[in-house]
């Protein structure tokens, strides 16, 4: 068996530990407790928000995938991950606490308890999902720009 056939076998298994790794160094930056509640309560109180805000988030990166598969934009071309990930993003985070609010929540409780819920701390989720907003509106302009 040769080093070449079985290198990407190899750089999956590294990648993947290196990937657990790093979600348990930040572990520690989760938020356990916020406005006097823990997690578990966030969680719970907002399971309708996150279940939403999740389902936003991979219809947006089935919409992706659909931008490439119908043609409209090459393989190559970063617009349709801009587009589906950024559109998923904006879903998520304007349904966050729209929903919160519906169902008598807090928006910022659904917000954090969002990040708990993907074992994420705040600012790192938030921070990834306004640049995924922004790589939207950057591809939107340049498809329509032309």
């Amino acid at each position: 068996m040769e080093f070449e056939s079985i290198r990407p076998i190899i750089s999956g298994l590294l990648g993947g530990l290196l990937a657990i790794a790093f979600c348990i160094a930040l572990a520690r930056w989760v938020p356990r407790i916020f406005n006097g509640k823990n997690a578990e309560t966030l969680i719970r109180q907002n399971r309708i928000s996150i279940g939403i805000a999740n389902f936003l988030l991979f219809l947006g990166l089935l919409v992706g995938i659909c931008i490439y598969m119908s043609g409209f934009l090459l393989n190559d071309d970063w617009r349709g991950l801009a587009l589906g990930a950024g559109g998923g993003s904006i879903a998520a985070l304007a349904a966050l606490p729209l929903v919160a609010l519906v169902t008598g929540n807090r928006p910022k409780e659904a917000y954090v308890a969002f990040a708990i819920s993907q074992k994420t701390p705040v600012p790192l989720l938030y921070g990834v999902l306004v640049l995924a907003v922004a790589l939207f509106v950057t591809a939107a302009t340049s498809l329509f720009m032309k």
